[in-house]
């Protein structure tokens, strides 16, 4: 008996280790969010994106997000890896995502946490939310704030 409660206790420890590195859920929420942030790390327009929710897309959020670019002036970063993410999905309110991922650049690291939604019936994700924060200044919080372990 002692025997199977050790090998199922190996195996929970293994699917615990092996959910760190999981790729995200869903692809196309993760390409969003990536792409976001390569949109606001180069200053682009973001009203011409249609998967940018309108309150992100204003002159405050704008000036906001433009902080963010100092963290990684011209420069793509070295590397980027999937820090965590989180799915919710209800036929009534439809699905939430909130992905976070570390971009590294030469200067340091600006970690970012992207809110997603899709409403019933809508097949593409909508970014609601942004934070970031790098090593160099304080976080950066436009639209709707990223949940924490502690909002719970």
């Amino acid at each position: 008996m002692a025997t199977i409660s050790r090998r199922w206790a190996s195996l929970a420890a293994f699917i615990a280790l092996a959910a760190c590195s999981l790729p995200p859920a869903d692809k196309d929420s993760d390409r969003v969010a990536r792409a976001f942030f390569s949109e606001v790390r180069s200053g682009a327009d973001l009203s011409r994106d249609p998967n940018v929710d309108p309150a992100l897309a204003t002159p405050a959020a704008q000036a906001s997000l433009a902080q963010v670019r100092a963290w990684s002036p011209g420069a793509a970063p070295t590397k980027v890896d999937n820090a965590g993410w989180s799915y919710n999905s209800t036929a009534e309110a439809g699905s939430t995502a909130q992905l976070s991922h570390a971009y590294a650049f030469p200067g340091g690291t600006v970690r970012v946490e992207t809110v997603l939604r899709k409403l019933p019936g809508q097949t593409n994700w909508t970014i609601v939310g942004f934070q970031a924060n790098a090593d160099t200044g304080p976080a950066v919080t436009v639209g709707t704030r990223p949940k924490t372990g502690s909002d719970d």
